[in-house]
């Protein structure tokens, strides 16, 4: 290599494609750290087989934190080289890639899947470097294309253009958002490819990856601009679509697949590109929608994220305790919902904090739900005093009276009577809570489980008791539909083939059978009288018929 001894080129290529690892990690720091960046221009022989050895330290390079380690020290140099040098190392690496890209085998497929993403990736922050400037993207561009898509090197490396083709915008995404020049130089030649290969799969891939990614999500974009709903700015649906409406797609497909130099198998697919973004726009125009792109941040420095610093010191201690929780409060000032703390606070508290908490959630309403309205922790609280070491919460007296308020107005809807002491007390049958009377309670007119039609809802017990008895069934006891089969415990061997046990339950229980397998034998008198019918059978069957018995005799004097 210029610059180095002689000899010295060659070793550190084996060094590159050797097995032993400790080799391999000294031969990349010496390239990465002190030859290839001390270096202004590289002949093209020199750095080909430079990526040789590249490519082999990359094969022998096993497990996946090593192989992260590497691929991420070999594509983070790109950015640090001099602008040409970079490109040249870039589209050597492409070379190399499709050169040797029919050898990759299966198992060793995926890191050079992950060496290709990070290459790209660095690649953009290379075009960042240089503030996204128009003529060197234009070159970079070419570099990547005369590549890869139309690359004529007459190398079998198409898998290298299906997975550029599949992760392009998916690279890109951080990048934005981008001024629409940037963006049109970057997406531009797609348009292009489209009208040039051959290659039906790679036409495939652009069109679901890149087109088709920017006609959905300019169709979203639209569907949420025409329904009021906000977006925020750093969505996909909005970076994308944006992209797909603005920079007029439709446009140049329609010029692309009109033209002469057009291929002719590709014509179809481009001019349903076409129809599909023209479609687009003048869904945009109908509307009326202004979208135009936002104007990024271009520039080398990096984006800084604010740091969030609370106000006051009580704020500090509630976030450093607990996490506060949403409350719902009532307009006329009754609390609904309280934090994780002011929950456990009201089972200390006793039976009033349950009534209330019950009462609320059951009896509430349809008017006092209207009324509920939804308010952070910290206003909720306003209405009660907290204690210093913040453990326990005491209701104040205006909190109370507006709760006792509305338990009154809950009860004068729903119809109970004054005999009640609370809104939370349900009516009792013979000192038991009836169920019943709490799903009589609700609409008008419903059909209960007895078959009865109930008009209104009263409150007397009697009626409650009523419909308890008319629901009663009587249910015939059934041998049969009362034994469970269970398999033995412990499981006999396979060999002897027993059948399960049978089990008594439910009622057969309460009929006196006692629990377990039942091991008594049903008695034997039938099976006794069909093997006797069997033996009968069995002797008339061999028994000689009249007629065979006399033929066989005449067989015997005739001799």
């Amino acid at each position: 290599m210029a610059g180095s001894g002689a000899g010295e080129g060659p070793t550190l290529i084996k060094q590159l494609a050797a097995c032993d690892k400790s080799s391999r990690d000294r031969a990349v720091r010496s390239l990465l750290d002190g030859w290839l960046p001390s270096q202004s221009e590289v002949s093209d022989e020199e750095m080909k087989r430079l990526w040789k050895g590249l490519f082999y330290c990359v094969w022998h390079a096993d497990k996946l934190p090593a192989q992260t380690d590497l691929i991420n020290k070999l594509s983070s140099v790109l950015p640090k080289l001099e602008p040409g040098l970079s490109l040249q190392y870039f589209s050597v690496f492409l070379l190399t890639m499709r050169r040797e890209w029919t050898g990759i085998d299966k198992l060793r497929l995926d890191k050079f899947y992950l060496l290709i993403r990070r290459f790209l990736n660095c690649f953009f922050v290379m075009l960042k470097k240089s503030s996204w400037d128009l003529d060197f993207m234009r070159r970079s561009i070419r570099v990547l294309v005369d590549g890869t898509f139309i690359a004529d090197d007459k190398f079998q490396g198409n898998g290298v253009n299906y997975h550029i083709a599949s992760i392009f915008l998916e690279e890109i995404r951080p990048f934005f958002p981008l001024r629409k020049e940037v963006v049109e130089v970057l997406l531009e030649p797609f348009v292009g490819i489209l009208g040039k290969v051959g290659d039906k799969v790679l036409v495939g891939k652009i069109r679901s990856n890149v087109f088709d990614v920017l006609v959905k999500t300019g169709r979203r974009l639209l569907e949420l601009k025409q329904s009021g709903d906000e977006v925020d700015e750093s969505d996909d649906v909005v970076v994308f679509g944006t992209i797909g409406l603005v920079m007029g797609f439709s446009t140049k497909f329609y010029e692309l697949g009109s033209s002469v130099d057009c291929c002719q198998g590709n014509r179809k697919a481009v001019l349903a590109l076409h129809e599909e973004f023209l479609k687009l726009e003048k869904d945009l125009t109908s509307l009326g929608i202004d979208i135009s792109i936002p104007e990024g941040n271009e520039g080398n420095e990096e984006d800084e994220v604010p740091e969030l610093i609370p106000v006051g010191g009580e704020t500090d201690a509630n976030v450093s305790n607990d996490v506060l929780e949403p409350v719902e409060v009532n307009i006329t000032g009754s609390v609904k919902k309280a934090t994780k703390k002011s929950k456990k606070a009201k089972k200390a508290t006793g039976d009033n904090g349950k009534k209330t908490k019950k009462s609320k959630k059951t009896e509430c309403s349809p008017a006092d739900q209207e009324n509920d309205v939804k308010l952070p922790a910290e206003v909720a609280s306003s209405n009660i005093e907290q204690n210093g070491d913040g453990d326990s919460i005491t209701f104040t007296e205006s909190v109370i009276s507006n709760l006792q308020l509305q338990f009154e107005k809950v009860a004068a809807e729903v119809g109970l009577n004054s005999d009640v002491a609370t809104a939370c007390d349900l009516p009792k049958v013979n000192g038991a809570v009836s169920k019943k009377r709490k799903r009589a309670k609700g609409a008008s007119g419903r059909k209960p489980q007895n078959g009865e039609l109930t008009g209104e809802a009263d409150g007397e017990g009697d009626g409650t008791a009523k419909t308890c008895e008319n629901s009663t069934k009587r249910v015939r006891f059934s041998m049969k539909s009362n034994l469970v089969w269970k398999p033995h415990s412990p499981l006999p061997p396979l060999s002897l083939r027993l059948p399960p046990s049978v089990t008594p339950r439910g009622s057969a229980l309460k009929q006196g059978i006692p629990p377990g397998p039942i091991k008594e034998m049903a008695p034997m008198t039938k099976k006794g009288k069909k093997a006797k019918s069997v033996k009968k059978a069995r002797k008339v069957i061999k028994s000689m018929y009249p007629l065979v018995k006399r033929t066989k005799k005449l067989k015997s004097t005739s001799s």
